[in-house]
């Protein structure tokens, strides 16, 4: 894989998992009931404080494998079923489960009550972008593709900063039926990248028996 398509591949895969248009919905009853300069200063302070968590696990993610004893093959097809599962859940327009639970209580006292728990996480840098991040510096064998892999975080999360900061107006230009037809149509991609996760962890195990 060239190092463009490496890139093209980390930030389609990233940008899938994260589910801006998806998360559009949410953030949206978040955030609506703050002022509007405000809003920007929740995306904001959202988006820099998720970008940190995928950084911080494509930095130090490998160690934390050694330190538990866990091999890429054995994450690779845990984190495909994780993936699987939540294209399931786009496939079906639904929020996945493991970013969103309905009888989460949300406090809308302060911008801090939300920009760290729920956006920032589980929303916006949830287990699926986390899961990603980590398979795509497994690939990442020379320094210049890591360093590929932390552009396109960058560039994922910079591309969900702008969707996310027109929530109000995509919210007003289109309908939810519109919506869950782009979330459905993510998801097929992602349940195609999460069998693609599976079958090389699969592969994997079977060339550790040869």
């Amino acid at each position: 894989m060239d190092l463009f398509n490496f890139y093209l591949y980390g930030f389609v895969s990233l940008f899938i998992t994260i589910d801006p248009i998806g998360l559009i919905p949410i953030v949206h009853s978040l955030i609506y009931p703050y002022p509007e300069e405000q809003r920007f200063k929740i995306i904001k302070k959202a988006i820099i404080s998720s970008t940190i968590v995928l950084l911080l696990f494509a930095i130090f993610g490998n160690y934390i494998f050694g330190y538990f004893g866990i091999t890429i093959d054995a994450f690779r097809v845990a984190g495909g079923l994780l993936l699987f599962k939540i294209s399931w859940d786009m496939l079906h327009a639904e929020i996945p489960k493991t970013k969103h639970k309905p009888d989460e209580k949300l406090d809308v006292g302060d911008i801090d009550s939300v920009v760290y728990v729920p956006l920032a996480v589980p929303l916006i840098s949830g287990p699926g972008a986390i899961t990603t991040t980590m398979i795509l510096v497994s690939k990442a064998h020379t320094l210049l593709e890591k360093m590929i892999v932390v552009f396109s975080i960058l560039s994922a999360m910079f591309v969900s900063a702008i969707i996310l900061s027109l929530s109000d107006f995509i919210i007003r230009r289109v309908n939810i039926y519109g919506i869950n037809a782009f979330v459905r149509i993510m998801g097929l991609l992602l349940a195609a990248i999460s069998v693609q996760i599976i079958f090389t962890g699969i592969f994997g195990f079977f060339k550790l028996f040869k």
